[in-house]
């Protein structure tokens, strides 16, 4: 019996926010599946490989015919899942089954591990500019500074957005003591966020509340209140909604539910803070079932494979 290998790609690596993929143009012309024969084959493939792109994790299919049939643009009727088994070989050229059920595809898999390496350290080093920003401020003010986490301890979630650890009181760039003024490219391209009663910098001390740093778990019910209006600020919802946004969630549910939730917001870090907020509590109202986390994969898989089939019903009749 085979071992089938590791999957290709990490288990959260989502690139459905990027809307190209790299394609290798020498390495397509110059390989085995261009010089199928079968063109319908080519084209089911290459729309198979712009699935697998937006698909989590990215680079990787469902093993299930009626899906890829859907994927490949012939949809889910029972003669197109036939039409579809005809060039499914051809097609499915290049990907692999690996140990999670799913298929990859060796090159897409290399070109989304770059692209999520790349996309996380966007992330950090905006977190990064933030926080030197802030120590800015504080060395101004005469207050110690916030540490700058290495990438690996940021993406370990030791570091939620804004809240960083009290006991590490490092210079924003390097170890050298402090001078009374803040680097440089501390004080570039700072930017003001409109909130309800003006413009004030985008701080740090927006979502703590002030210099001492604690865990979730030890955060006070008004702190965790501008936690999460910070997270949900940050997410792109105008600085005047956060807060009619949270207190709609405690009219419905109640304080102690939208607690919870926030609390488990700002340890997760979710990409859409508003829909995790409002899931998160509607499954803690009993309001439906909790889904674990491999049906909301294979659910967010089937609404990108829904789209895909929509989007290509849209060309046909163009």
């Amino acid at each position: 019996m085979s071992i089938l290998p590791s999957p290709l790609t990490p288990r959260d690596c989502d690139l459905t926010d990027f809307q190209y993929m790299e394609l290798d143009v020498r390495r397509l012309r110059d390989s085995k599946f261009a010089s199928t024969p079968n063109g319908d084959a080519f084209r089911a493939g290459l729309m198979l490989w712009c699935a697998a792109w937006h698909q989590i994790p990215a680079a990787s299919l469902p093993d299930d015919d009626i899906e890829l049939a859907n994927l490949a643009g012939y949809g889910r009727m029972p003669v197109s899942v036939k039409e579809w088994k005809k060039v499914r070989a051809e097609a499915l050229y290049g990907f692999v089954k690996c140990s999670d059920g799913r298929l990859y595809h060796p090159v897409i898999a290399e070109k989304a591990v770059s692209a999520f390496a790349s996309k996380n350290k966007y992330a950090y080093d905006k977190y990064c500019d933030r926080l030197r920003k802030e120590n800015a401020k504080r060395t101004k003010e005469g207050k110690p500074q916030f540490g700058i986490p290495s990438q690996e301890l940021w993406n370990s979630g030791a570091y939620p957005h804004g809240i960083p650890p009290e006991d590490e009181r490092i210079p924003a760039e390097n170890a050298h003591p402090p001078t009374g003024k803040a680097p440089e490219n501390a004080l570039k391209g700072n930017r003001t966020e409109q909130n309800g009663e003006g413009t004030e910098p985008y701080s740090v001390t927006d979502v703590t509340g002030g210099p001492a740093a604690k865990s979730a778990a030890e955060l006070t019910k008004d702190e965790l209140w501008k936690a999460g209006k910070s997270l949900l600020s940050q997410s792109g919802l105008p600085a005047a909604q956060c807060g009619s946004f949270v207190g709609r969630l405690v009219k419905d549910f109640g304080d102690q539910i939208v607690v919870d939730a926030v609390r488990a917001a700002v340890v997760t870090r979710p990409a859409d803070p508003v829909e995790y907020l409002k899931a998160t509590c509607m499954r803690a109202a009993g309001q439906r079932a909790a889904p674990n986390r491999q049906e909301e994969l294979e659910q967010r898989n089937r609404n990108v494979a829904s789209t895909w089939a929509a989007e290509g019903a849209t060309h046909e009749t163009v």
